[in-house]
């Protein structure tokens, strides 16, 4: 394929064909029975962007696993299903791949497996900061943090593990395409001069080529790049060295070539596209706002601080100052949505028709916020307040993924604090005590971990429940006891939760005594 011409003159213009980017945004159940089957992402998400006590139904949190979580599974919601071993014996789960892949440490050993615990692959037998993108794991391994670099290697499932070798190590310049069939990373790195050549690679490495050769890097002199895929194209903002004008690329592979699109430039390095690729929002270097699409430009609003296109492409939300904005696109009409004290967008629901924010957050106790909840579809001179002072910290998922409740913690201890799961219309619909983290499962499902022991003590574990606040007020247990309670997983799908069994209350004898477990929600 050879080194990528960079020159203006040779760069096409923006095209329409990428792919469709898919990015964005109290009964006891039989999962945790002792009888039950052992056998088979603060700040919100931006959609294509490159620049997110003890209680009824549990029991005590050592109590025997058989007692509280055995029987039929016969209230509201109670449909979940028997656990699958993903893998027996102490592990330690790194996350899930987009295809379904669950990561997790055992031994001196990174492995991937199947959900139901099949097809079980060694990814490196040297583990080190383990970065997943949608189908593809990046590992480096042996990081020399005074330089900053690691020994790259990436897998996929159906290219498995690539040796890369040597090179920096950073989180926002890696990216994979939505397939997982390409990947970027750094190569040639020079700190001192503060650039690097951006790679672009088949995941089987069958082709790996210099894409952007003397890239620059985040200095006192240079930009920072910001780079991803939406779809099979690649985005890149970024500056020559000592230079903070960036240009903006849109890269298409034609089956031989990737081949340049000029966006932008004398940019800012941060970009949003919309799902198809074929509308871009960016800031000039005097932070104008503007919307490309078909080789044209739009201005859209001036003293824009941060912003992103609707996934439809129909419109742009964007922050001035602490007003949030919408304008349609292409052609420019502003409207304020709030006019002031929109300082930390904390997440928007999955069509972005609703903003959750914060106008105060404050450190002196973990990270701790007021928060406000808006319609983006027009002016709102009255947000509606959910929590006036700023005491409520963020689960992982602050609101479902259908949309329809607002999830925060008050009152937060070692031990958990009480998450207030709250409709739209700012109605607290149920308040759970004793709540550690809570993730958002298909449509308004949460799974949560409450009743936790006392993390001074070994083994610290909690129980890991499930609640949809739109059909019942009542959780249903998934199994009681489980370890390292704030890091079990959701997949991609939503669908199944990724958690480690504990063993506790288990015969030490019974291969299905601890391991990492996969269970089917409703």
């Amino acid at each position: 394929m050879g080194h990528i011409a960079m020159s203006k003159s040779n760069a096409k213009r923006i095209g329409t064909n990428a792919s469709l980017l898919g990015a964005l945004l109290m009964s006891l159940a039989g999962c945790g029975g002792a009888e039950s089957s052992g056998g088979p992402a603060s700040g919100p998400e931006q959609h294509g962007s490159g620049g997110t006590a003890g209680n009824a139904a549990g029991g005590g949190a050592g109590q025997d696993a058989s007692a509280a979580a055995g029987g039929d599974a016969t209230g509201p919601g109670a449909t979940i299903g028997a656990p699958a071993q993903v893998t027996a014996g102490s592990a330690s789960m790194v996350g899930v791949t987009s295809d379904g892949r669950v990561l997790y440490r055992a031994g001196d050993e990174l492995i991937a497996s199947k959900l139901d615990g099949g097809d079980s692959e060694t990814v490196s037998d040297e583990p080190g900061n383990t970065l997943i993108r949608g189908r593809v794991v990046f590992n480096f391994g042996n990081v020399d943090w005074t330089a900053n670099v690691g020994d790259l290697s990436i897998w996929t499932a159906d290219g498995g593990t690539q040796e890369v070798g040597s090179t920096t190590y950073s989180e926002t310049l890696i990216a994979a395409s939505a397939s997982g069939d390409f990947v970027v990373y750094t190569a040639n790195t020079n700190t001192k001069k503060a650039k690097t050549d951006l790679m672009i690679a088949s995941s089987d490495f069958a082709t790996d080529d210099v894409l952007i050769p003397s890239m620059g890097l985040g200095s006192d002199t240079t930009c920072s790049p910001s780079l991803g895929f939406v779809g099979e194209a690649l985005f890149v903002g970024f500056c020559a060295p000592n230079s903070r004008d960036a240009t903006i690329e849109r890269f298409d592979f034609d089956g031989t070539t990737w081949n340049p699109t000029t966006i932008a430039e004398e940019a800012l390095p941060s970009w949003s596209a919309d799902a198809a690729g074929d509308g871009v929002f960016y800031q000039t270097s005097d932070y104008q706002g503007y919307y490309a699409t078909g080789g044209q430009q739009y201005r859209i609003d001036a003293s824009v601080s941060r912003g992103f296109l609707l996934p439809d492409g129909s419109a742009a939300l964007y922050t001035v100052g602490d007003q949030l904005r919408r304008s349609p696109v292409p052609y420019a009409d502003p409207e304020p949505i709030v006019t002031t004290g929109f300082s930390e967008p904390v997440a928007f629901t999955s069509s972005y028709g609703m903003a959750l924010y914060s106008t105060k957050v404050t450190y002196d106790n973990g990270t701790q916020r007021d928060l406000r909840l808006v319609a983006t579809d027009g002016f709102n001179p009255e947000p509606i307040e959910l929590v006036a002072d700023p005491v409520a910290a963020m689960p992982r998922s602050s609101i479902t993924a259908d949309g329809n409740f607002v999830l925060y913690l008050t009152d937060v201890a070692d031990t958990g604090g009480t998450l207030h799961v709250v409709a739209m219309d700012g109605t607290e619909v149920v308040s759970l005590p004793g709540v550690l983290d809570a993730l958002a499962a298909r449509g308004s499902g949460i799974v949560f971990t409450d009743n936790a022991s006392d993390p001074t003590v070994y083994p610290n574990v909690a129980d890991l429940k499930y609640l949809d606040p739109a059909s019942s007020s009542t959780p249903t247990l998934i199994e009681a006891a489980v370890m390292d309670p704030k890091n079990f997983q959701v997949d991609a799908g939503l669908e199944h939760v990724i958690y480690a069994r504990s063993g506790v209350g288990r015969d030490s004898e019974d291969p299905e005594h601890d391991g990492l477990y996969s269970c089917a929600l409703p």
